[in-house]
């Protein structure tokens, strides 16, 4: 079960790094709200076949509204804002609103959840914040990276705190991950349809190049899958474990944007990626070798 867990939070870290590229490249053509929009109603669509195929029945009474509310915010509101924000930062400055959040998740999972508070994950979170202030000392940030886009960036890692843990929650009810995860795609198209009723146009980029529309393709998926595998890994760990194994969105990130963006990759980056990397092992690393070492020694 938990070998599971974990390779199903590292294929959503690993479709989450690509977001930042895939939407600098599909903002060229189409507007955030008609981008976000589209990612929500054909995720919803594609999630509500899935849950359709594996014999779940989609029904908001026994759901509840929890979820409902829940994907208000997330992936409503962060989505919404979070492409936003890239429209005057860098891919790269994003990466931002992840490394906060191995520092606050296991505090919070004590104080809300009551979970137990793992020394060891807070150990791996305060390396994985010291590799990212590392990695973020090589970073150029010019003046595009307005205090509106970071102002934007705080905002989503609040509304993501706050998910992360109403969804920890709702994942130990008995509710399928996919029935969680389609409600929270659904409410979420109706937020977004709202905003373009009330600021925008619902006008579909029809003209944007193919490559485009690929971009877009993979990001339908990059929404949909990797909410519905984190959803699912949440049940049997830590929202402190779970959470932290996140931050390996930031090596990624960076190995994707060096790839497609051509960003170079410098040694202090690399130092501070490897450490990151080392940060999220430690908690696990450490665990283990406690459960051998108590084993030799009965």
């Amino acid at each position: 079960m938990l070998v599971r867990s974990y390779s199903f939070i590292l294929v959503a870290c690993f479709m989450w790094s690509l977001n930042p590229v895939a939407n600098k490249v599909a903002l060229v053509d189409i507007a955030v709200p008609q981008l976000v929009l589209m990612r929500a109603i054909i995720s919803a669509i594609i999630l509500l076949i899935i849950s359709l195929l594996l014999g779940h029945h989609f029904n908001p009474k026994q759901i509840g509204w929890r979820p409902f509310v829940l994907g208000i915010l997330d992936p409503g509101l962060t989505s919404l804002l979070f492409v936003t924000s890239l429209t005057v930062l860098s891919a790269s400055n994003t990466v931002l609103v992840m490394a906060l959040m191995p520092f606050s998740q296991p505090i919070l999972g004590r104080l809300v959840l009551k979970e137990e508070f793992q020394s060891s994950v807070f150990a791996g979170a305060l390396l994985a914040v010291f590799g990212l202030a590392i990695f973020f000392m090589g970073e150029e940030f010019n003046g595009s990276d307005s205090l509106w886009g970071n102002a934007l960036l705080f905002t989503v890692f609040l509304f993501m705190v706050v998910s992360q843990l109403l969804t920890r929650k709702i994942m130990i009810t008995e509710i399928p991950a996919i029935l969680v995860t389609s409600s929270q795609m659904i409410s979420a198209s109706f937020v977004l349809l709202a905003y373009l009723l009330l600021f925008g146009d619902l006008d579909l980029p029809l003209q944007a190049s193919s490559g485009t529309m690929m971009t877009l393709v993979y990001l339908v998926f990059s929404m949909a899958i990797p909410f519905f595998l984190y959803n699912q890994a949440m049940r049997p760990l830590p929202v402190g474990i779970a959470s932290l194994l996140l931050v390996l969105i930031i090596p990624f990130g960076f190995l994707f944007a060096a790839i497609f963006l051509g960003e170079e990759i410098t040694w202090i980056k690399a130092t501070g990626a490897m450490l990151v990397m080392i940060g999220v092992a430690l908690p696990h690393l450490l665990q283990t070798g406690r459960k051998h070492f108590s084993v030799q020694h009965k």
